[in-house]
């Protein structure tokens, strides 16, 4: 990642703090320590921000007080900047978990009693080595039944626990009384006896590159399958160690001679542009290559960095090939987010996607980190926007669903990731195949909607990213 110090000028510090004192009290260090962080936000978002000339005036020696988080949001474009900018403090040690997702269910047993649905699991995590997978369902933790006051504790103690599974399945049971009794078809979680016991939490990778498989379906087409929950290149010690997968993945892919890709985004919160071009450079017809994939436009302080991405043939480098593509699925939902949109927007006049799951918004803007002269903060705001070849930012829109589907619609069909039976990818063979959308009598007729869905498989994974690197 390029890193960029914005260094305060000392002048503005004398302007602004010359009259500070007291009874003949030097109070200068003082104000400065607590003012310099803001003072600093402030110098780089008049130099560096998108919108910087629609950025409310801060009145002299006012607001330098705040928080940081405060002052920056009263810095920002909000109709615009739909928190895009943001600064964090710069952590160096990762933060532990258990390496796993889950939403939680009302239980049909009792109005007060929840289930925890695993939507996700990290690979050679405490839970993936304990054999926790996607779709497995936890009614008990330690022996506790799981409840709205008692969930948080059971699942972030960070010690060693014990999960108790249970089983989903339609049933018929009996409802009302007398002349209103009737029988109605409910989804009902059942304990099994299977115990699974998961470690303490510890520092887990979180690889973006999740799953992936060459699936040949019914009908004998093959398609490439790729599970991606976020836009990283690689880690501190190895920068292209995510990105080098992809590459091998697209080779694999295109040596099979696959006719069809479906990217699974349904968990991406986004990340780095420069993941984004690399997957498209992968994915787009081969036509495509050397032809631009984006441009970078900055405010009128900034003009010289202005650019053109392109469809990039020197990225794919030896390991990797492009899979000259131009039909696909993106599979998406609620979740789908920040440089998804971005992604979605710079590939598609370059050939037909299907999107299946949910609508896309399209921020077309990116953020930029900045660390302070500490070496304590990092300040990511929006410093350009970014245009596909057709001179579209896609900005505040969306892409909307061709297939509207939600994973938690039918549960029976919560499956992991690469099951042909599972809710999201059974559509995208089933359009592929030509046996979707199902017969009326085929859709689910049963509902069981999650209350909150819980991540603490990536605690550190930034949250709508639109980072440029």
């Amino acid at each position: 990642m390029k890193i960029r110090n914005i260094l305060l000028i000392p002048s503005l510090l004398i302007l602004l703090f010359s009259g500070i004192s007291s009874c003949g009290v030097d109070r200068w260090p003082e104000y400065a320590s607590e003012t310099k962080l803001d003072l600093w936000i402030d110098s780089v978002m008049k130099q560096e921000y998108l919108w910087y000339k629609e950025m409310p005036s801060v009145p002299l020696g006012g607001k330098y007080f705040e928080a940081p988080g405060t002052f920056l949001k009263s810095l920002l474009y909000a109709e615009k900047d739909k928190s895009y900018s943001y600064i964090d403090t710069i952590r160096n040690t990762p933060v532990p978990s258990y390496g796993f997702n889950y939403t939680t269910h009302r239980s049909a047993n009792a109005d007060t009693l929840y289930e925890a649905l695993v939507t996700y699991v990290l690979p050679h995590s405490p839970a993936s080595i304990a054999g926790l997978e996607r779709g497995d369902w936890i009614v008990k933790v330690n022996d506790e039944l799981i409840t709205k006051k008692n969930e948080k504790e059971l699942f972030e103690s960070g010690q060693a626990m014990k999960l108790s599974l249970g089983k989903y399945e339609i049933k018929k049971v009996e409802t009302g009384e007398g002349d209103d009794k009737k029988v109605v078809e409910k989804g009902i979680v059942t304990e099994t006896g299977e115990i699974i016991n998961v470690g303490p939490e510890e520092v887990v990778e979180d690889n973006p590159v999740h799953y992936s498989e060459i699936i040949t379906t019914a009908t004998g087409a093959k398609a490439g399958y790729l599970v991606y929950s976020h836009f990283t290149s690689g880690t501190a010690t190895d920068k292209e160690k995510y990105n080098s997968e992809l590459r091998k993945i697209s080779k694999e892919f295109a040596d099979a001679g696959i006719t069809y890709f479906i990217l699974d985004l349904r968990y991406n919160t986004g990340g780095s542009l420069e993941c984004a071009q690399l997957l498209s450079t992968l994915m787009a017809p081969s036509n495509a290559l050397g032809t631009p994939f984006a441009y970078l436009e900055y405010n009128d302080k900034q003009t010289a960095k202005n650019k053109e991405l392109l469809f990039d043939p020197e990225l794919i480098g030896s390991t990797g090939k492009n899979m000259n593509l131009s039909y696909g699925f993106i599979i998406s939902s609620s979740t789908t987010s920040g440089m998804a949109g971005i992604m979605l927007n710079c590939i598609v006049p370059h050939g037909k996607y299907v999107l299946i799951g949910s609508n896309v918004a399209c921020p077309g803007v990116t953020t930029e980190a900045f660390i302070s002269p500490e070496r304590t903060w990092a300040l990511n705001p929006v410093v350009c926007t970014v245009y596909n070849s057709e001179d579209e930012s896609g900005e505040g829109g969306s892409f909307t669903a061709g297939y509207t589907a939600n994973e938690s619609e039918d549960l029976t069909k919560f499956l992991p990731f690469g099951n042909k039976d599972e809710a999201l990818l059974s559509i995208a063979i089933g359009l592929i195949d030509g046996t979707y959308p199902p017969k009326d009598d085929e859709k689910p007729k049963t509902k069981m909607s999650p209350i909150k869905s819980i991540n603490k498989a990536h605690p550190d994974k930034v949250r709508n990213g639109t980072r440029l690197k």
